[in-house]
């Protein structure tokens, strides 16, 4: 079998390089692609079928321009694409999303209306692969399905849709502010992720009012995105949600200031210094040293800090603003 399928794969190589380099032969673009008999034997055998269109869309996500769609032009050629809707109509899950896989990377935009639907499917496979298609048929456009979707994302889905978004040339986007306002919480995460990655700074009244979202990882979202995206008043607004925040916002809200704080929030930063947890008042403490010399001046004249534990966390902040 392994022979077998080493010969498949040395006839599957040779038909991609022709592909590849078809224009390049002389070839005019409405010849179709030089397929031997044997190879079209064989593709009535399903393994060999799914091996050759792995392959195909393998190659397909590798290239760009001309080569690119002869890779596409390949597998129309074959009717691949008449087998992919095959697995997206057996109803199976797994078969469901390697066929909407196979839409997306070959670019098949007639196919949107079919998969679109998916986008909110109930398995989680179905429904990440259907979006990145989207995605990759239509760039931030298919971005559109943020409106509908009721079902979580997950942050491994975030970070691929947003790894997706990176290597698409950006357009004016619109649809965040409505985003911001989704009753499904993981849209908002998702679109404060996509106002920071893209500079949206016509959205930070809307990003402000996240930091009072009812689920704690939209507000801690919500910090992260003004640490990027501020004005002059945004470290106060911050330092107002100290006391109302949980522990880990909290920590976040001090690494905020640290970086966009200015004198002004000096007093309101010397006021959390009577913490007793050490990683808060270490954190306290990088910010106030960061903020200018007056911070350091504050924090030299408070009254613990020749004593345990200011005096080493201090100590251990001076050594880090050397370095």
């Amino acid at each position: 079998m392994e022979k077998k399928y080493a010969k498949w794969d040395s006839m599957i190589d040779l038909l991609l390089r022709k592909a590849i380099f078809f224009n390049e032969s002389g070839s005019s673009a409405d010849q179709p692609i030089p397929v031997t008999p044997r190879l079209r034997v064989n593709l009535e055998n399903s393994r060999f079928r799914a091996q050759l269109t792995k392959k195909i869309t393998a190659a397909k996500k590798n290239m760009s321009g001309q080569a690119g769609q002869n890779i596409k032009k390949l597998y129309l050629q074959l009717d691949l694409d008449t087998h992919a809707i095959k697995l997206i109509e057996t109803g199976k899950w797994h078969l469901m999303a390697v066929g909407i896989q196979q839409i997306g990377t070959m670019e098949l935009k007639e196919h949107l209306a079919r998969i679109y639907r998916f986008t909110n499917n109930k398995n989680e496979l179905v429904r990440a692969e259907a979006q990145l298609a989207v995605l990759n048929l239509f760039g931030f456009e298919g971005l559109r399905f943020l409106d509908v979707i009721t079902y979580q994302l997950s942050e491994w889905q975030q970070m691929k849709l947003l790894k997706e978004l990176s290597v698409i040339p950006h357009v004016n986007l619109t649809g965040i502010d409505k985003w911001l306002k989704s009753e499904n919480a993981s849209v908002v995460v998702f679109a404060l992720k996509l106002a920071r990655n893209y500079h949206h700074f016509e959205l930070y009244q809307e990003i402000v009012a996240c930091l009072e979202h009812l689920e704690s990882s939209v507000r801690t979202q919500a910090i992260y995105t003004l640490t990027e995206i501020y004005s002059e008043d945004t470290s106060k607004k911050l330092l107002d949600r100290v006391p109302l925040e949980e522990y880990n916002n909290q920590l976040a809200i001090l690494k905020a200031v640290k970086k966009i704080g200015d004198e002004a929030d000096l007093p309101r930063l010397q006021g959390l210094l009577n913490t007793e947890d050490l990683e808060m008042k270490l954190s306290v403490v990088r910010a106030m040293a960061s903020l200018s010399q007056s911070g350091m001046d504050l924090l030299m004249a408070w009254p613990q800090s020749q004593s345990y534990p200011l005096k080493e966390i201090i100590t251990q902040v001076k050594s880090e603003i050397r370095v």
